[in-house]
């Protein structure tokens, strides 16, 4: 099941069912909801993408940041290490996951500029985007939206994997998977693109948010079979054996990163593993996602807590109220 494409429809089926967020969380929510349904996957788009080998784009080192590190050559080796595993891993994969088109294709973020100028021809794009995206909000006061002084612009950082459709001049979004800020993890790249491919299909199927929704309810009855994954760096401090257990009644362990990038890397049906999907900087999702299909398996709703500082300032970002809904979608 699509995580992305599910997922807005989860949170306008949640929000009806619960009034749990207040009221700026939900605001922050469907601004990125927002975000999240530009391009929409448009029929003509996601039939140029089924028509032609997806052009999955790897990254360069860039000149300014190069420079900028020069003289931190243990920050430059890294910078310059994490450009060749994200690299290596997309080569690695990409050619493995995607079935939705005849075949994929290997470009440099130096070749987008000529694939957007290419003449008569249209191709669908996967790429990393990681930018900053500006929101202009408005605030009740006299003169309302007229008024200069009811206005005010805000940021925030954005990580995702995009699947565009590029070229004529133009391009467009189809749909893309946002992740949690840091490292691009195998799991991360192999989530998603099972992702991309389900919301693509679902789209050009004609697919309802109904069918979605029943889909993932019955995806989360297979989450009670499997053995739930949970990062221990992701873990609420202070939580023991016995409080999980309290809440969460099926097995589970607490593992290094290792082990879940392993068990989602070689498919292994006996797992399942929580992932952690932004919605924006300050709010986070938490799923449960079978390591052998990549299908959600279960949600718990979104937590406040500061992405970049939430592990040091909050001692990590798994709760006994997540693993409480985790038991619940999954019948306890």
């Amino acid at each position: 099941m699509c995580l992305s494409c599910g997922f807005i429809h989860l949170f306008s089926f949640y929000m009806k069912a619960k009034f749990l967020l207040p009221l700026v969380a939900a605001a922050s929510l469907y601004s990125s909801v927002a975000f999240a349904q530009l391009g929409l996957g448009k029929p003509k788009d996601i039939a140029i993408v089924k028509s032609h080998p997806l052009v999955v784009i790897l990254k360069d080192e860039d000149p300014k940041t190069l420079k900028k590190l020069t003289k931190k050559p243990e920050e430059l080796a890294e910078y310059k290490a994490s450009i060749a595993d994200y690299n290596r891993q997309m080569q690695e994969l990409a050619p493995k996951l995607w079935k939705f088109s005849s075949a994929v294709e290997f470009k440099h973020e130096s070749d987008l500029e000529a694939l957007r100028k290419t003449k008569d021809t249209k191709v669908g794009v996967l790429k990393h985007a990681d930018f900053i995206l500006g929101h202009h909000h408005y605030s009740a006061g006299p003169g309302g939206m007229s008024n200069p002084m009811n206005s005010y612009y805000s940021s925030e950082h954005i990580s995702a994997l995009v699947l565009q459709v590029v070229g004529d001049g133009d391009e467009s979004k189809v749909w893309h998977v946002q992740l949690a800020p840091g490292p691009i993890y195998t799991s991360d790249i192999i989530f998603s693109i099972a992702s991309l491919q389900t919301y693509i299909q679902s789209r050009a199927d004609g697919r309802k948010g109904k069918e979605m929704r029943e889909e993932i309810a019955e995806n989360s009855k297979r989450l009670p079979t499997k053995t739930l994954l949970i990062d221990e760096e992701d873990l609420k401090r202070g939580l023991t054996t016995a409080d999980i257990k309290l809440v969460y009644p099926f097995p589970y362990q607490v593992v290094p990163r290792s082990t879940i990038e392993t068990a989602a890397a070689s498919y292994d049906s006996h797992y399942a593993y929580i992932r952690l999907m932004p919605i924006n900087e300050r709010m986070m999702v938490q799923v449960a996602v079978d390591a052998a299909t990549s299908d959600l398996m279960g949600y718990s709703l979104p937590s406040m807590v500061p992405m970049v500082g939430s592990l040091i300032a909050n001692g990590g970002s798994v709760t006994k109220g997540n693993l409480k809904d985790f038991a619940k979608v999954g019948g306890k």
